[in-house]
This record gives structure tokens, C-alpha cells and sequence, in this order.
């Protein structure tokens, strides 16, 4: 008897490289997981916050040995099944490592960002506002889901879209939000200059379970007594959307939440740390949807206080475009619909 469809989820978290794979799958995953008979999560070394998201997507965990794409792919053999369809998030699985998954049988979903090596997944989704078919070298029968509409949202942002919204003539309250652990000291930074500017009157710090710095954070907070400060730690999506709406402005890399930010219509002051999150960063300060101050692992002090103040600005004189008109979530659903029902 064949055994049912599976979907199985491939990424990777850690203190190094934020949760941000883990987020965008499991919200793939939530999305589709209705027409699988099971869901996991493959990953390594998983930390209890991605249980905690795993376990809110409806998928189990499986923990893979810490090791390479190579070996890994060797022993794919005994963690997959030819009916599964598996998702592949990460810069670790190459062509190599897509070929080890499609000898097992199973169907592969790759969720890439950067178009830059071979693939013979049978279905590619990139979210880049300016990626192409053509950017890619993949199978004849590969299909894609390119662009903005195929952003992938947990369902409280999904729910929630609008076109950006007016801010106040003065943004006096911000929101920062550098992810779950924030190696780089990025969220200390953003504070100080922040409450440094005198119409900042309210701040919003998101922590996530893996950030070391809350000591050091309370303590400079503690310096101005003036100001309105508020820390939330380990966010679930909903109260996440709720924080991002409350306030004027938000401060947030080039990444996934960026992307959350202006779903909801919301004001961003954004930047890059991370090779993958340049041409986002560049896009959306083009096309006058968000404001970056560019390569965020470079501001420190006075120029990290200037560059806040002209994103504030810019919020405050701009008329801001739209990300994405409408996301195309019932398009991705058809598309694993395919991959389940039809030969390769």
C-alpha cells in the first residue's frame, strides 16, 4: 500500500542565522499542510523556539546530526519517502544535495532567494520583487512562483493587508525588530539612537528566546527617563501584527520582517546585514516603499542616528507605494496540489 503524502520541511535556525528560513517554511507549511496527511520539520540542533513554531504549524521535528550538505544527502535515504514532497530553505542544499532528494522518489519544492546556482526542484518560489524565469538554469519542467505575491507570510499578516497607511507629520513611536537573536548587537544600536532623537517619545523592543543582551538593553533604557520603553519577548505571529500596527514606524532588517511590515501597510526604516537581504533592502528604497540606510553592520553612533532621523523623515513627506498588491496564496496551493496528484 502506498503510504500517504508527507510534507517535509528542510531548515535550519540558529543564533547565527536568525529563524528566518524556519519562519517563511512553516508559514509555507501552514498554508498547504491541509492536503498532506502529515507534516515534519527536518533540522538541526533545533532550539526550543523552533519547537515552539514547528509545534504551531502543525509539523513534528525530526533532529538531523550536525554535518554537512554531503553527508547529509547521503542519508537522506532514511528520512524521506517517494510520495513526500519536500521543501528545501537554506544556502546549504545545492544541485548535488537537490539530486540526493529527487533519487528518493519524492518531489521538491525550493524556496530560494538568490537565483544563483543550478536546481532541479519541480517547483521554485522566490518571493524577490525583480527575480525572472530566466535568472534561473533549472529543468525543463520546472515551474515557478516568483515576486511579491508569493511572499511567504504567517496567516495572521495574510489576514491582515492593507495599502500603506499616512503616518503622523511627527513619528514620535517606533517598533525595532532585528529577530530572535541579533548577533551583530543591532538592536542595542537602533535603541541608543533612537531615544537619542528627541520626537521619539515610545519604543518597542521585540527579543526572541535566543537574544543574550536584555540585561544591557534595560539598562540603556534605564538612561532615559523620559521615554516610553517596552520590551516583548518570543512574539507569537498574532501579537507580532498587533505591535507592528500600534506603532508609527518600525525598524526592521531586510528580511522576512520587512517583508510582515509592509504587508500591513506599515512605515519601515530598513537595511541589509546579509548578503541575501541587499537587493530587497535596494528595492523597496527605489521604489519608495520602505527607507534603508543601507549596510546596517556599518552605522554606529551620529551616522546611525542620521540615517534613523532621514527614514523618519522620509516616512514623515513621502507617500509610500505598495509591496504587493494582493499575495496569490491559493496559486502555491495549486501548485502542491499538482506536485501530489501528478507523475514527475
Amino acid at each position: 500500500m502506498t503510504k500517504a503524502p508527507r510534507l517535509v520541511v528542510r531548515a535550519d535556525a540558529s543564533p547565527q542565522i536568525g529563524l528566518g528560513h524556519v519562519v517563511r517554511s512553516l508559514a509555507l507549511a501552514e498554508l498547504v499542510g491541509p492536503l498532506f496527511a502529515e507534516a515534519v520539520l527536518l533540522t538541526q540542533a533545533p532550539s526550543a523556539a523552533v519547537h515552539q513554531l514547528a509545534a504551531a504549524a502543525g509539523l513534528g521535528v525530526v533532529e538531523l546530526p550536525a554535518q554537512g550538505p554531503q553527508a547529509e544527502a547521503a542519508q537522506l535515504p532514511a528520512h524521506l519517502r517517494p510520495a513526500d514532497v519536500v521543501v528545501l530553505d537554506g544556502y546549504g542544499f545545492d544541485e548535488a544535495y537537490q539530486v540526493a532528494v529527487r533519487a528518493t522518489g519524492a518531489r521538491l519544492v525550493l524556496v530560494d532567494d538568490l537565483a544563483d546556482s543550478p536546481t532541479v526542484a519541480d517547483l521554485v518560489i522566490n518571493h524577490g520583487p525583480a527575480v525572472r524565469v530566466a535568472d534561473y538554469r533549472a529543468l525543463p519542467t520546472t515551474r515557478f512562483c516568483l515576486g511579491p505575491a508569493f511572499s511567504l507570510l504567517r496567516a495572521p499578516f495574510r489576514a491582515q493587508q492593507r495599502l500603506p497607511e499616512a503616518v503622523p507629520a511627527i513619528v514620535s513611536s517606533v517598533l525595532v525588530c532585528f529577530g530572535g537573536a541579533d548577533p551583530l548587537g543591532l538592536t542595542h544600536r537602533a535603541l541608543g539612537a533612537l531615544l537619542a532623537l528627541p520626537q521619539v517619545a515610545r519604543v518597542g523592543v521585540v527579543i526572541g528566546s535566543a537574544f543574550t543582551a536584555g540585561t544591557e538593553l534595560r539598562a540603556l533604557a534605564a538612561g532615559f527617563a523620559g521615554k516610553d520603553v517596552a520590551f516583548y519577548h518570543d512574539v507569537p505571529a498574532a501579537e507580532l501584527a498587533a505591535l507592528l500596527l500600534g506603532y508609527a514606524a518600525a525598524v526592521v532588517p531586510a528580511s522576512t520582517v520587512l517583508l510582515e511590515t509592509l504587508l500591513l501597510g506599515g512605515a519601515a526604516i530598513t537595511g541589509y546585514y546579509a548578503d541575501n537581504q541587499r537587493p530587497l533592502a535596494a528595492y523597496v528604497h527605489a521604489h519608495q516603499q520602505a527607507f534603508s540606510m543601507g549596510n546596517l553592520g556599518t552605522l554606529d553612533g551620529d551616522a546611525l542616528r542620521d540615517a534613523l532621523l532621514a527614514g523618519l523623515q522620509f516616512h514623515q513627506t513621502t507617500r509610500r507605494q505598495p509591496y504587493v498588491e494582493r499575495l496569490r496564496p491559493e496559486q502555491l496551493v495549486d501548485e502542491f496540489q499538482r506536485l501530489i496528484r501528478g507523475p514527475r
